[in-house]
């Protein structure tokens, strides 16, 4: 049996996408819907963004991993991937049905519903091609707990990991009101992850603010993670200490920060918890958040380890959007750029520490087989080597080793650059 200095190291992704399309779906729409998912798909609006994603050009338009499991898996072997968790939007200009064009969940609540179910069971039989790599996100309507806990149930007997849980619209009832106890028990129940991904803030207001520098800010900053303190201060956790919630794609080293805010909020004179807390916030963010650290830079790990809270991050490669670690080649010859990043960041940082951030965390997180996994990792992981040597240079982002593709996979100064 090889020592753990021998073994190939378990790379798990908690970032990828999905991007099924839309003659794919049809054939998962109940008979009733099927006039409106036509007409849903012949709109202008869809045929205009479809048409406009498809004559782009981009590079990572060249795989069909974002809808052909053998294609994703792959992908995956050739970067080293032995698992990864899968959230919708593939940037390849597939819609969820009936959405991602508005917010159908106000104005049509019934199609958006039907709209997840039809992705949902997509989304199962993909994952079903290899259920120990291939880690499904359920969407389920929050706006109504009996339809979401009905759909939760649905995704746990068929294969499906974690919820898309985004940041509580405006117009819902907020994380911190025992109106969701039902939901959070039923979650707890199925042992399903929550987890929000960095753009899942993007309400009305967001969507007016014009700007991609704005945008980053309020769709992947401290808008985005309300629910962390919402639910530790509302005594969500203290009730029920089983879930998991994973706040994915936020690059940063914001922790330490927000849990002295957290901790202080909960001594003020006016107490701003909205329920008895048996420990300090910080304490329930240790057991019960993580955080998805897609194309973590160098000076986050550094952050992570010198501190506590490497325990709690997990590594991802954002595939296959422009922004990640992953860079489409067909030249079998090419190191991946998934190495190169992995070089960038985790050169110099002990060993037990580069294997939780990159594949044990989010497996144990995400509750995987990892004597399955570890299995896979033999074939077709990296040598700690092949992801810790220091880069002579950070690859320049025209240059042949990134062709414009990992723009946030190389980073030095903070999270955008």
């Amino acid at each position: 049996m090889k020592s753990k200095a021998e073994q190939r190291v378990l790379l798990v992704s908690g970032d990828s996408h999905s991007g099924p399309t839309l003659e794919a779906l049809r054939s998962y729409c109940p008979g009733a819907y099927l006039g409106a998912f036509d007409e849903f798909s012949a709109s202008a609006q869809v045929e205009e963004m479809r048409a406009g994603v498809r004559g782009s050009g981009s590079l990572y338009l060249n795989t069909s991993g974002h809808d052909d499991p053998g294609a994703r898996l792959a992908d995956m072997d050739r970067d080293g991937i032995a698992a990864e968790v899968i959230f919708h939007n593939s940037f390849n200009g597939e819609p969820m049905p009936f959405l991602d064009l508005g917010w159908p969940e106000f104005d049509n609540p019934e199609l958006a519903g039907v709209g997840f179910q039809i992705y949902n069971r997509w989304l199962a039989d993909f994952c079903g091609v290899a259920p120990e790599r291939l880690i499904g996100l359920a969407h389920i309507p929050l706006w109504d707990i009996d339809a979401a806990i009905k759909e939760l149930h649905w995704a746990a007997d068929h294969g499906l990991r974690a919820i898309n849980f985004p940041s509580a619209r405006p117009q819902w009832i907020q994380y911190n009101n025992p109106h969701w106890d039902p939901f959070w028990a039923a979650v707890e129940e199925t042992g399903l992850v929550l987890a929000t991904h960095a753009g899942a803030a993007t309400d009305p207001a967001v969507q007016e603010v014009a700007g991609t520098p704005l945008l980053l800010i309020e769709a992947g900053g401290a808008y985005n993670r309300r629910a962390v303190a919402r639910m530790i201060l509302g005594g969500v956790f203290e009730r029920f200490p089983g879930l998991k919630l994973a706040m994915t794609e936020q690059p940063g080293v914001w922790i330490p920060a927000a849990l002295v805010e957290l901790d202080t909020a909960a001594l003020a004179p006016l107490p701003l918890a909205n329920s008895e807390l048996s420990k300090a916030p910080s304490e329930y963010f240790k057991s019960n958040v993580f955080l998805g650290a897609s194309f973590i830079a160098p000076f986050e790990v550094e952050a992570a380890v010198d501190d506590w809270w490497w325990t709690n991050i997990f590594w991802g490669r954002d595939y296959p959007h422009p922004e990640g670690t992953w860079r489409y080649s067909d030249d079998p010859e090419d190191t991946p750029m998934t190495h190169l990043s992995l070089r960038h960041a985790m050169a110099g940082i002990p060993e037990d520490k580069v294997r939780a951030i990159v594949g044990e965390n989010a497996a144990r997180v995400y509750g995987l087989d990892v004597v399955s996994l570890r299995s896979m990792a033999d074939e077709i992981g990296p040598t700690i080597e092949e992801i810790t040597a220091p880069l002579d240079d950070v690859p320049a982002l025209d240059g042949p080793e990134r062709k414009g593709y990992g723009y946030f996979a190389f980073r030095t100064v903070g999270p955008y650059a």
